[in-house]
């Protein structure tokens, strides 16, 4: 199962940051989608949890995403995507 602060800190990240191409693909993938679905149900204000997150607060976000990837269905979600950006 993929670790949630390596896929932060790692060069996969840093890359896909400056990849308008990747970006959008990522941004337009079923799997990104389902995901988001599965994060709203972990927490009940997701967008609220991101603006949080974003001020320095990303406690309620970070166990949002560590629940989705101890869920089998989203870490082989997670994996889809990350070998769909290779």
């Amino acid at each position: 199962m993929p670790n949630f602060d390596e896929l932060l800190k790692g060069k996969e990240a840093a890359g896909l940051m400056k990849d308008p191409g990747k970006l959008e693909k990522l941004r337009d993938a079923p799997e990104t989608r389902r995901i988001f679905d599965l994060l709203s149900r972990s927490t009940e204000d997701l967008e609220g949890a991101a603006q949080r997150a974003a001020q320095g607060d990303a406690a309620q976000l970070t166990g949002a995403i560590r629940q989705l990837m101890n869920d089998p269905e989203g870490a082989k979600l997670i994996q889809k995507m990350k070998e769909s950006l290779k």
